[in-house]
């Protein structure tokens, strides 16, 4: 059964693809009965540069979890994705190895955990303190547990909020009308397509390293992504109008094999959970104070800020969810704070 099991991860890790990449490696000398005093080294990989938030955020994960366990458990860290790519880690992980790797919620969803796919979805919550609750919730933990009895992969944390997604572009678009037409720059996933068609606007498939030129050649007219991302892309020296939609908000973090997490002592599970949980809170708390110094830096260099029409353009983008079980989105909702 496990080999089946196993078998169709790996079918569905060639259709997920993912947003990210990364993987791990690690040689676990302990299990779940074992003293929590042994040593053990656990390598974790991520796509982020060496100077980014997250891999900073890992580096103190890393020394708390040191410092919890006397030295005993001690953490590598691998940025740029040396290692692998998100597929890679998913696929070893599947085999069984002791591995940590930079995940996110629609790779997940695609492997067994189908009530995560709704993480994915347009203006879902109202706020990064609304996403953060959910991650604390029941109905989050309920979600974590079915991918690991369906997929043997156990989420250590999916906390790593990035801040909301916003748009660039030649115009303003606080009104979703505003997008009729108007060919946008996304990902080739499902998610994005679904929900700028219900805008009216024209998705249009474009290596991320190539919208900088896309962009100023006229091919597309917008872009998206999150506000800390704007600068260093240097979209804004092509399109100078960016709209504040926050229409999306990514689930990422870090899982690894269930049943390698299961061989591990109760302290080490533990501390696992609760370091990479912490880091996420810390590594979103930097990027949410960035956010007004890269605003400032947009508007230093011509960019005129546009707030959006929220309610509009989640009325517009309602029928996204109308695939869903009924009530599910509202216990979601509900599960987030949000009234």
């Amino acid at each position: 059964m496990k080999m089946m099991k196993r078998a169709a991860v790996a079918v569905s890790l060639v259709a997920a693809g993912g947003l990210l990449a990364g993987c791990a490696a690690g040689s676990p000398s302990g299990n779940g009965d074992g003293d929590a005093a042994e040593s053990m080294t656990i390598r974790v990989s991520h796509v982020e540069p060496s100077d980014s938030i997250t891999h900073k955020a890992l580096e103190e994960v890393a020394e708390r979890v040191s410092e919890r366990t006397d030295g005993n458990l001690v953490l590598e860290i691998y940025p740029d994705g040396q290692l692998g790519t998100t597929t890679d880690i998913l696929e070893q992980s599947a085999s069984g190895e002791t591995i940590i790797g930079y995940v996110d919620a629609a790779s997940l969803a695609a492997l067994g955990a189908k009530q995560m796919d709704i993480l994915g979805g347009p203006f879902l919550f109202e706020s990064t303190e609304q996403a953060q609750t959910f991650h604390e919730s029941d109905m989050f933990a309920g979600m974590v547990d079915e991918l690991a009895e369906n997929a043997d992969v156990r989420v250590l944390a999916l906390n790593y909020f990035l801040g909301t997604r916003n748009i660039l572009g030649a115009d303003g678009y606080p009104e979703p009308s505003d997008l009729e037409g108007v060919k946008l720059r996304t990902p080739p996933i499902e998610t994005w397509t679904r929900t700028f068609e219900l805008v009216g606007a024209v998705p249009t498939t474009v290596e991320y390293t190539e919208a900088y030129s896309a962009l100023e050649q006229g091919v597309v007219s917008a872009a998206e992504s999150d506000i800390n991302s704007f600068p260093s892309t240097k979209w804004y020296e092509a399109v100078k109008h960016l709209t504040l939609t926050h229409h999306f908000q990514l689930f990422l973090g870090f899982a690894m094999n269930e049943q390698a997490f299961q061989d591990l002592s109760d302290e080490y599970r533990q501390v696992l959970i609760e370091e990479f949980s912490q880091g996420g809170i810390d590594s979103t708390q930097v990027n949410i104070d960035n956010e007004a110094a890269s605003i400032a830096l947009l508007e230093e260099n011509g960019v005129t800020v546009h707030e959006a029409n929220l309610a509009a353009y989640r009325d517009a983008t309602a029928p996204f969810y109308d695939g869903y079980e009924a009530g599910f989105l509202e216990k979601v909702r509900e599960a987030a704070g949000m009234k």
